[in-house]
């Protein structure tokens, strides 16, 4: 996985390099020019950048990349705790923020939802890690969130598959799909909660490693199903786990303390949707999403 790291202090850029250097293909940049000249001269599977930077800002860096074409993935990072600011690039494209001091594991656990996968099909069918039924739209997955990119990547296939389905499209669904479809795994079939999540990062383990223990330690499985339109996409996600309580869910706005654990899937979800209901039971989740052709036209009119 390539990742630009892009922030203006040299600590914060040596200590990324020594911490992910063995893991990923990592390129560093102090500033927003030079960040911008690299973008544009490579290829990048996720940007991680500071708001905070000089010559251009990382807003400005990021608006400029867009300007261009370039629709990398990129994560922001600030040291100002005012969420209008991550509200703003949320609105931008943002798969996700962070706010200074973070620990560099809880920023792994989220650069690896978006580590790019090759996806065998074949391979999750005769594994029965994914179960399709009657060749609609109307899937099983086996809970496995070191799976999530791959289930992901067939997942927006099928979206792929509507003629009314653009790329760009792609960019927030999967930004929702990470989100929810993690949170039916590690929350709703493994039965993480917050505090258990909190601490399992704080102590650097392998969080991924300990949720797909506790998945293995029960029959449960994963339901979503597409229905595709003429105007958008709608999402359903099932768990078969004891669901929650979604108003007693802490608001990552009013409390964006602790890099916003907490909240945070319903609140990127929200961000880059046009809808979301969960059911009473909090075990389903549905969304929709209008697709870019038909909100232009809309927003033209």
């Amino acid at each position: 996985m390539k990742i630009l790291f892009v922030d203006d202090e040299e600590t914060i850029r040596e200590l990324f390099w020594e911490y992910f250097k063995d893991e990923f293909n990592v390129t560093l940049a102090s500033d927003g020019m030079e960040a911008l000249a690299i973008a544009n001269q490579n290829t990048f599977d996720l940007i991680i950048s500071d708001i905070s930077l000089p010559k251009l800002n990382g807003i400005q860096f990021i608006q400029k990349l867009r300007a261009d074409g370039n629709q990398t993935p990129f994560l922001v990072i600030t040291g100002d705790s005012d969420i209008q600011i991550a509200i703003d690039v949320f609105r931008m494209g943002a798969v996700d923020f962070f706010l200074k001091p973070f620990r560099m594991e809880a920023l792994r656990s989220r650069i690896k939802k978006f580590e790019n996968a090759d996806i065998d099909l074949t391979l999750l069918y005769n594994s029965g890690e994914i179960t399709q039924f009657s060749g609609d739209c109307k899937i099983k997955l086996k809970p496995q969130i070191k799976k999530l990119t791959s289930y992901i990547a067939f997942l927006t296939k099928q979206i792929l598959n509507s003629p009314h389905a653009l790329p760009e499209d792609l960019i927030s669904i999967k930004i929702v799909l990470y989100e929810l479809l993690a949170n039916a795994i590690e929350h709703g079939v493994a039965g993480v909660t917050y505090a258990e999540k909190q601490q399992c990062l704080e102590s650097n383990q392998d969080y991924f490693k300990y949720v797909d223990e506790r998945c293995a330690g029960n029959n449960s499985s994963v339901f979503v199903e597409l229905l595709m339109d003429d105007v958008g996409v709608t999402i359903v996600i099932r768990d078969e786990g004891n669901g929650f309580a979604v108003s007693q869910i802490p608001n990552p706005i009013e409390n964006p303390s602790a890099n916003l654990v907490s909240g945070r899937g319903i609140f990127l979800a929200k961000m880059n949707i046009d809808s979301i209901v969960y059911n009473e039971k909090g075990n389903e989740v549905r969304f929709f999403k209008t697709w870019n052709r038909i909100a232009g036209i809309t927003n033209q009119n």
